[in-house]
């Protein structure tokens, strides 16, 4: 039911489908060769991947539904502190608790670029229209 609202809502958020996912086709001819032994750089990205900053985006599953933008190189962790199974977390989102995740996005190099990225998100999604209750209701007793 909550992900039929928030598909409603957030037109990215799809709802799951019980068939069963193509098999994408592979560009290779042959399968690709498999690691025989483990590398000092395999160690390595592992260990990068664990300090990389992503920002996330946030929404409550209470109504009204709310969202939330942040920055960490945690996410599993810094969820957890926004749902209050930990210590921390923004004092936004305090209600409409519980949050699921509706976009993650990694690969930043460092905090400041992840930081950048984030106040302009904040920025834009600020700028951009709201729907009103008004002109939805409105809407639709014009179709009918």
């Amino acid at each position: 039911m909550i992900m039929g609202r928030l598909s409603s809502v957030f037109l990215s958020v799809k709802l799951p489908q019980n068939d069963a996912v193509a098999a994408k086709p592979s560009s290779y001819s042959t399968p690709p060769p498999q690691p025989t032994s483990r590398k000092p750089e395999a160690k390595l990205s592992s260990k990068s991947k664990e300090n990389a900053w992503c920002v996330y985006l946030i929404i409550s599953t209470n109504t009204p539904i709310k969202t939330y933008v942040g920055v960490t190189t945690s996410f599993s962790r810094r969820l957890k502190q926004h749902n209050g199974e930990l210590k921390g977390g923004a004092k936004a989102t305090r209600s409409g608790r519980p949050w699921i995740c509706a976009c993650l996005i990694e690969g930043f190099k460092d905090q400041s670029e992840a930081s950048e990225f984030e106040a302009k998100w904040k920025i834009f999604s600020r700028k951009s229209p709201r729907k009103k209750k008004n002109e939805s209701t409105e809407n639709q007793s014009f179709r009918s």
